[in-house]
């Protein structure tokens, strides 16, 4: 699953999409997000069905995207990123992570129809980072982007095994905490 995910390197951004976006570091669905189309477009992150337009969903199954009536006649996005927020649950605890590669800008394969918002897709998580949850989003390298878009399915996730991630402060738990220091490790 993705429930939270951090867009903060705004002039990588800027740079490669000549695009302004204010930096964020606790993103949470029902947002407006930054997602290609192939062009940089702001657009809600939920996602419903052209006959179900209260179905609100934020993630999307890679594995039944194609078999899901709820996805037919969807259309391909990514959504940019610098990482992604994951929580632990433990007996009564949830614990947040941040996932991460580097510093480097990450994309998410998603979805998106014109009747209401985008979704991320998710797949089986990498082995390394499934302690913390079994899903994550569906990375893609920079030059898969134009494959995914224009429809093609099967993705190598050679990414998968970049993949970092250290425990962070529960202060991300609540939306309108965004700031920096919600990602730093404890």
């Amino acid at each position: 699953m993705c429930g939270r995910y951090v867009l903060s390197d705004t002039e990588a951004v800027k740079k490669k999409y000549k695009i302004e976006v204010k930096a964020s570091h606790n993103i949470a669905p029902s947002q407006n997000v930054l997602v290609l189309k192939p062009n940089p477009e702001m657009m809600t992150w939920f996602y419903s069905p052209k006959w179900k337009e209260d179905m609100n969903l934020i993630n999307c199954r890679h594995e039944t995207l194609l078999e899901k009536p709820s996805f037919k006649g969807s259309m391909r996005c990514i959504f940019i990123a610098n990482g992604w927020i994951e929580w632990l649950r433990s007996e009564n605890e949830k614990k947040p992570f941040f996932h991460y590669i580097g510093s480097e800008l990450i994309y998410f394969a998603g979805i998106y129809n014109l009747t209401s918002g985008c979704a991320v897709v998710t797949c089986q998580s990498a082995e390394h980072i499934a302690q913390v949850h079994h899903r994550q989003p569906l990375l893609l390298e920079e030059r898969q982007i134009d494959e995914w878009i224009s429809g093609k399915h099967q993705i190598d996730r050679k990414l998968d095994d970049l993949v970092e991630f250290h425990e962070i402060s529960k202060e991300v738990n609540r939306p309108k905490n965004n700031n920096s220091q919600l990602l730093l490790k404890i």
